[in-house]
């Protein structure tokens, strides 16, 4: 027989004659010491964290190569896609492979580094390509919510003939990143990037979509449209900001009044958002600038004047003195005066958004009292700058609100918060009670085995069991390992229990009368 053998019969022996107890206490202590070292060994053991994740296979290929070749420790989850190191590490690890592993198979301008010989005009256009389609990848992934990116790019080859030419075109293939969204804004700057960075390539010859099918360059092609939408789309967002801001300030008095809860605002907006611009011109009162005068004036006498032939057989009035002379005078004053008005140039821009009609609804938990509703329609106009004259339009109502959702809402919140703040409880005093279990537990072993009472000197099995066997001349096996101490109290546990079989009315009373004695 082997020396296993024996050391199994042996135990197998041992294991036998102890009591169940006994067995019991050791299963326990195994079972504790395995959970001691269990602990130990998971409190020891390296926290191991994420390196990369959604690696394509030849990543996954190279950086586990770089690893192995560094002799460092790695796992491998998510079917080969992930790749776990220690936690400690996982920092200065992805330094080192950001510089010694290229990532994701993405080539860039670095293959221009080297010159290959014989290389021809067609190859380092197609490496180019390649090339330039790596940058834009590289670049485009740095985008938040961009995970990962590819981009193609069509160049035709160029023709002698304009009817012949083609346009470039590109294509963008994105995936994003959990709970990531592009607006058009980013898509719009993802097709400025690309066309700007390929010659010849046009914003419209862009398409982007991701990795579901969604066309996401979709109604961004076109400049104009889309700026038309996007201020459409601004002048919605700003009128609803301004209603909500609008029906808040006012609902807000009101829940001053009336009590949290107790009035409902809503407002509608009518608002002009069209651009107009004035110009005028004012004239003022007239301004004399300069002022000229010119004055003439002459004064003489004319010489005698010749006799008239025909006077003298004509009855008639005659022309000139004869042997006279005439005085003349000229006068002549020509004023010019010079005027110039004030003028003022005014150029106005009207800024879009005016408002040009405001609808207001309120609506108060309760019956009103007419008194009530004109005073609080005086209060909310006021508030609300209410202009009856610019056809604004005011109306309040009173009526019960149904509050039973919120009543039942309210005590669901209740209920959850007392569950939580319950669990909160068990959260704390879990660990330190699983600790005073724990204790107890070993404790109560402890207690339980024969050796502890062996030393009391306590039968474990009562009158009515014995633990261990009995010899042959009577005297069970406990009994001869007991300490004379122990025999002594053994015996006087021995007399009084045959005379409390014995005397037992008797014991009774001198129990009563010791108890009578000591409360006294």
């Amino acid at each position: 027989m082997g020396l296993g053998a024996q050391l199994r019969e042996q135990t197998n022996n041992i294991w036998k004659k102890m009591p169940i107890k006994q067995k019991g206490m050791f299963a326990s202590i195994i079972v504790i010491s395995l959970l001691i070292v269990l602990g130990i060994i998971f409190v020891q053991k390296p926290k191991m964290e994420v390196l990369y994740s959604n690696l394509e296979p030849q990543d996954a290929s190279a950086i586990t190569a770089k690893l192995k070749e560094e002799k460092i420790n790695y796992q491998l989850t998510e079917n080969g896609k992930a790749i776990l190191v220690n936690g400690e590490d996982v920092y200065q690890l992805r330094l080192d492979m950001a510089g010694q592993v290229d990532l994701k198979g993405v080539v860039g301008f670095e293959s221009f580094n080297e010159t290959k010989f014989g290389e021809t005009d067609t190859d380092k256009r197609v490496r180019f390509l390649v090339a330039l389609q790596g940058e834009l990848t590289r670049t485009i992934e740095e985008l938040d919510g961009v995970e990962s990116a590819k981009v193609h790019i069509a160049l035709p080859q160029p023709s002698l003939f304009i009817r012949d030419e083609k346009d470039a075109t590109a294509s963008v293939l994105l995936r994003l990143k959990a709970y990531a969204n592009l607006d058009s804004d980013k898509v719009k700057s993802i097709m400025c990037f690309v066309s700007h960075s390929v010659e010849g390539l046009k914003l419209e010859n862009v398409t982007v979509m991701d990795v579901n099918g969604n066309l996401l360059s979709e109604g961004v092609e076109d400049g104009e449209s889309y700026s038309a939408s996007r201020i459409s789309a601004n002048q919605l967002a700003l009128k609803q900001e301004y209603e909500k801001e609008y029906a808040r300030s006012i609902q807000s008095m009101l829940e001053k009044m009336k009590g949290s809860g107790k009035a409902v605002v809503r407002s509608n907006i009518s608002m002009d958002f069209d651009k107009v611009e004035k110009h005028s011109e004012i004239y003022g009162e007239p301004i004399l600038v300069s002022e000229q005068v010119k004055e003439e004036s002459s004064k003489g006498s004319s010489g005698q004047s010749g006799e008239n032939p025909a006077d003298a057989n004509m009855i008639g009035p005659s022309y000139g003195n004869v042997g006279g002379s005439d005085e003349s005078e000229y006068q002549l004053t020509e004023r010019t005066r010079n005027y110039d008005f004030s003028k003022t140039v005014e150029n106005k821009v009207i800024a879009p958004g005016k408002i040009t009609m405001v609808s207001l609804s309120v609506i108060i938990d309760g019956e009103l009292t007419p008194e009530e509703e004109n005073k609080i329609k005086d209060a909310v106009a006021m508030a609300g700058g209410i202009d009856m004259d610019r056809g604004d339009q005011i109306s309040v109502i009173g009526m019960a609100f149904n509050n039973a959702d919120v009543s039942k809402m309210k005590e669901e919140l209740a209920q959850r918060e007392t569950s939580q703040r319950r669990m909160e409880y068990l959260r704390i005093a879990i660990k330190p009670l699983i600790a005073v279990l724990i204790i107890g537990a070993i404790i109560f072993m402890i207690r339980r085995s024969p050796a502890y009472f062996k030393e009391l000197g306590i039968n474990t099995g009562g009158r009515s069991q014995e633990i261990a066997a009995v010899n042959d001349d009577g005297v069970s096996e406990n009994e001869l390992n007991l300490s004379e101490k122990a025999l002594e109290r053994k015996a006087t546990q021995v007399q009084i229990e045959k005379l409390v079989d014995k005397n037992s009315k008797e014991v009774a009373d001198v129990v009563k009368t010791w108890l009578l004695e000591e409360q006294r």
